[in-house]
Order: structure tokens, then sequence, then C-alpha cells
């Protein structure tokens, strides 16, 4: 991608796209300054040097549409480059521009819409300090970052010459077109449905382009066809362009890189697919949809004697040393087959990294070989009966004592305490609130071992009938001075650093995939054509989740931190997975088979959980809101 070209490029078309232009053009006048555009040479961007065009790569011709698109997009730039350009494959690069374009004007309805309301005043305070319209912009940021993802989709498509793909970027790109219109102009209260307000010169371009070269209903069906002809839309999803070529950097306002499957990552998914195939296949659909609640120490045990635990970790310390991009391979392709990966799930994720940044070289010696083995399960002590969205609001204290702290309290939905070795636990070390102090500060995290006397497990029985939570009791349970990770008093900052890992994996969108894959064999190739829209919909929205996972497990290896990016993932993820359910009783078959009927009671049952643990979408919304600045 050419940085230079494109900066220099969006300063043309910054110049050219004045107010009045926008409006002449949306009036039906010509619209001038084309003339600037045409001798810059962009018309030109596709067409081959021998032509005298300048053949641009796709990166960086889907980022100059896109700056022509968060500019209003006045002029015919992309029918003027495929003209130039006869010989490619007009359809795709069609659909492509047209999704960079729409991404451009839903990033300036986006800015528009943040200045509105942090200019309004209402009630004596900007619109943006109404929780409310917080959460709307937090939809709104959502929805941009999935076009924006939608477009990395369509420029690593092009590149490999996928057409499916390049459809199920246009189409989660119209998606988010319609949805940012309706919630800018909600935003912006009557004005904005003026032609006084700049507003509608954007929202009825994004109208008019998502519609263009297919609507989303039409690429919805094609996508699902295909995933039905497969058998399987995961097969459909995964089914990408491999290139070796490094990661495109972002080109909008959100950190997700273009991470295209290398033949690396190709060969390891087919490797985790050929065991997981085996070692599953007597698993009935309706316990494999319970993934993530699946604990069985002896799996856990296999997958770490392949390697496929500790993956990222130093290999001094029963790591693999692989990439992060690897070790989201074999996490998704263990979700999508659902995989019983409780046991060691919480250890791998969090508690293995937590203490690999922050652990003393003793924390790491004595745990991370075992978690890497699959024999040291962890568990998580952050909410509590009075803190859960407000952990702040903790109140479990750790003392210092002779020889180390003791320890008095109550944690609250401890996932498989009763199974777990060890508890990175969140208490409150320092001054109490009352004292003087801050709530998020003198709170420090503490390893304690979950067999240490004085502590105690009390289940909590899950709608299911099922035994996954719990309540634990610390009543004076001490631990040696060895037992603070990290600095005492970071444990705020320590535990947003955990969350981070706990918020950015697929597990936020691929944990009720196995009853979607049910339905679609259960439909089987010929299924009515009323059914296709809706699973390619499903489709298209996993393909674009995708590409922001494997964004934001670059920005982890680069030692980023991605918290906004994460809470973005997980909004849209819960929503994808909560849906799921619905779209499986709507396109249910006549006569459906039984596993598909116990599969679905098993997902319904699972799904009013995806939006609360690992933060509600409340809080996440909060945490968009506060990275776009209005928090």
């Amino acid at each position: 991608m050419d940085i230079v070209l494109i900066d220099q490029v969006r300063r043309l078309l910054t110049h050219e796209a004045t107010e009045d232009r926008l409006r002449q053009a949306r009036a039906g006048a010509a619209a001038a300054g084309w003339p600037a555009l045409v001798a810059a040479g962009l018309p030109l961007a596709l067409a081959p040097e021998a032509d005298g065009g300048l053949a641009l790569d796709a990166a960086t011709v889907l980022a100059i549409t896109r700056a022509h698109g968060s500019v209003g997009a006045p002029w015919p730039l992309a029918d003027a480059m495929l003209g130039k350009a006869p010989h490619l494959p007009a359809a795709d690069w069609a659909a492509a521009l047209a999704t960079a374009e729409i991404a451009g004007l839903i990033d300036s309805v986006l800015a528009m819409t943040l200045d509105w309301t942090q200019t309004r005043q209402q009630f004596g305070r900007p619109l943006s300090k109404n929780q409310a319209v917080q959460h709307s912009l937090a939809q709104l940021a959502a929805e941009a970052a999935a076009s924006d993802a939608a477009v990395s989709v369509a420029t690593l498509a092009l590149a490999g010459g996928h057409g499916l793909r390049v459809a199920a970027a246009k189409a989660r790109a119209s998606e988010a077109a319609g949805i940012v219109a309706a919630l800018a102009h909600q935003l912006h209260g009557a004005i904005g449905v003026t032609a006084e307000h700049r507003l509608h010169l954007f929202t009825r371009a994004l109208w008019q382009r998502r519609d263009a070269h297919g609507s989303e209903h039409q690429h919805f069906a094609a996508l699902g066809r295909a995933a039905l002809a497969r058998g399987s839309v995961w097969a459909l999803a995964t089914e990408e362009p491999l290139a070796d070529a490094p990661s495109a950097p972002p080109n909008g306002r959100f950190r997700f890189p273009a991470v295209p499957e290398t033949p690396a990552h190709a060969t390891l998914r087919q490797a985790v697919r050929a065991f997981l195939a085996a070692e599953l296949a007597g698993l009935p659909p309706q316990q494999r949809a319970h993934s993530w609640n699946g604990h069985s120490p002896e799996f856990s045990r296999t997958l770490g004697a392949r390697g496929w635990l500790g993956m990222t970790w130093p290999k001094a310390l029963g790591g693999q040393e692989r990439s992060a991009l690897d070790r989201l391979v074999v996490i998704e392709e263990l979700l999508a087959a659902g995989a019983p990966v409780a046991a060691h799930w919480i250890a791998d994720r969090q508690t293995g990294p937590l203490l690999l940044k922050y652990g003393t070289p003793a924390q790491q010696a004595a745990c991370l070989p075992a978690i890497a083995r699959g024999e040291l399960f962890a568990c998580i002590g952050m909410s509590e009966p009075g803190a859960g969205s407000d952990l702040a609001a903790l109140s479990t204290r750790a003392v210092r004592v002779a020889g180390g702290w003791r320890i008095t309290g109550t944690k609250l939905w401890t996932t498989y305490a009763h199974k777990a070795h060890a508890m990175l636990l969140l208490c409150r070390t320092g001054a109490k609130e009352t004292d003087g102090g801050q709530r998020h500060e003198g709170l420090s995290q503490l390893l304690v071992p979950m067999d240490a006397q004085g502590l105690s497990v009390r289940p909590i029985i899950d709608l299911m009938g099922e035994h996954h939570f719990n309540e634990v009791h610390f009543d004076g349970v001490f631990v040696g001075e060895d037992a603070l990770v990290g600095t005492e008093g970071n444990g705020w900052a320590q535990v947003m650093s955990e969350l981070a890992y706990e918020r950015s994996g697929p597990e936020r969108f691929l944990s009720t995939l196995v009853l979607l894959e049910e339905l679609v064999v259960a439909l089987g190739p010929d299924a009515p054509e009323a059914t296709h829209a809706g699973i390619g919909r499903l489709a298209a929205h996993l393909i674009v989740l995708r590409q922001m996972a494997r964004g934001m497990a670059a920005l982890l290896e680069a030692g980023e931190d991605p918290a906004l990016e994460a809470a973005i993932v997980k909004d849209l993820g819960a929503s994808f997975e909560q849906s799921i359910p619905e779209v499986v009783r709507a396109l249910m078959p006549v006569r459906p088979p039984v596993s598909l009927l116990a599969t679905l009671d098993a997902t319904v049952h699972i799904a009013p959980m995806v939006s609360l643990r690992g933060g509600t979408r409340e809080i996440l919304r909060g945490i968009i809101a506060r990275g776009l600045g209005v928090r």
C-alpha cells in the first residue's frame, strides 16, 4: 500500500469536494472538480502501465476509493477506473470499490455525528453526555469498524480472485450503511432530516451505494447457496486466498490491519481439523454446542502434548514460540468444532499471558509449563455480589500479615472454580475509598491456590441445571508474599490488560456456531431458496468478524493493547451469536432431525450469557464511547 500516495490523494479530494459542489451534485448538476481528479491520474489507477495507467495494487486502489467516499463521493471515480481496466473481473472490482466508498462515507457520518452530539446542548449539557446517546454512538462506531474490516476482506479477496469474499464484504458494508444512516439521523434529531444540514449529502450517497453492484440481500443469497452447497458455513468462511504478504495497515479510524491467511496457517488449520474430526467423532452436536462448558482434563492434556496450549510462550516456559496468528487458527478450529475446552481455557487465554507479562520468574516457572501441558487449570477472581459490571466497587480485601496476606471476601460467577487449581484474584490491598483513596486505586492481584485453608466454593446451578458457576468465599485465607502478581496497587491496570485477552478472541463470535452448522447440514444443498439469505447473512458477518479477530491478534503480537477494538468485536460478536438460534428457529426444516432440535435447545439456554460474560453489552458500549472521546 502506497501510504504517501493515498495521503496526497486524500488532500486533493478534500480540497475539491467543497460543500457547494456536493450540494450541486446532489441536486443533479454536473459535479465540478472532476478535471482535477483526471489530471491527477486517478481514473487510471487500475489501468496497466503499458496503457499509460498506474497499475496500483488492490490495497492502494481501495484506500483511494475509501478516501473518495469520505468526502461525499460526488464524482464517478469507481466507474471511470473500471472503464480503464476492462480485462479485470469487473463485477468483483465494482462491488469492492462500492464497499470502500461505503466505508469512507460511514467514517464521515460518524465524525459528523460525534461533532454534533458533542456540540449540541440539551438539558444544560452536550447530547453526548447522555448515556443512551453514548450507546447509540458506540453502535454507530461498531458498524463503522465492521465496514472498515469489510474493505480489508475485499482487499485480500481481490488479490486472490475470490469473488464470494468480495460479496461478503459488500453485503456487510451495505448492511452497515443502512444502520449508520438511521442512527445518524436519529442522533441529529429534526435538523438532520432537513436540507439545511449537510448530513443528507452523505446518507443519500450511502443509500445509493448500498444497493449499487448488488444489494446485501442479493449477496447474502449467493453466500447462503454457497454455504449450503458446501454443507458448512465454517468451510465457506475459511475458504480464502492464501498469501505470504505482510499485513496491510488499517485505513480507517480503528486499528484492524488486513491480515491474510498464509499457506503455513492453512496447513496448521488442516492438521487441527483432522485431529478434531477423529477426537470428537463420538460427541453429539448438543454436547459440542456447550464447547465452553465442556470440561475434559484428558482433552486438555492431549492438546498440551501436541503443543497447542501456551503456543506463543517461550519454549523455556513450556511454550512453542509460535505467533499469535498460529494460536488464532487453533482456537478458531476448536471452537468451530465444539471441542471441550473449558478445563484449560482460562489459564491458556488470560492467566498465562498475564503471568508472562507481570509474574515473577518463580511464578512463571511454577505455572506456565503446567498450563502448557494442560495440567494446571485456573479461574478468574473478579466479580463479586456487589461488584459485577462496576468492578471497581469490589470489597474483597487482602491485609498484610507476617509472611504474606490474609484474604477476606467473596467472589461470584467464578466459572469452574470447583475444578480449578488456582485463582488470579483481584482484591483491595490499599486504602478504602472512604479513607480518601480512589475506587480504582489500591487494587492488587494475588495468585491463590484453590485448596488454601479457609477457601470454600458454593455451586451456582444455571438454567440448564448444570454446575459451571460458583460463589467463592475467603474466610481469612492466607497466602505468602510470593502470591503477589505484578506490583502492589497496580491491579486495575493489570486486570484491564487481562480483559483485553478475554475480549479479543474468536470465542466472542464462535460459541453458538455448532448450531448453525447443524442447520446447514439438516437443510442440505437443495434447501428452499427462502433459506439462502438468512444463512448467507450470518456467513458474511462471520467472515468480517474473523478478519477483525485476526487484526486484533496482530495487534497483540505487536505488543499493543486493543481494548477498544476488543470491545467492538465482542459487542458485534455477541449480537451475531445471539442471532443464530433465532435464525435457526425461522429456517428450521419441516421435519427437523432430533439432533438439531436438541442442539437448538442447548444453544437457546447458552445465548443469554454471551452478552454478559467478559463484560455486559452496556459496559462494552461505554468503553467504546470512551474510546470515541465522548465519555
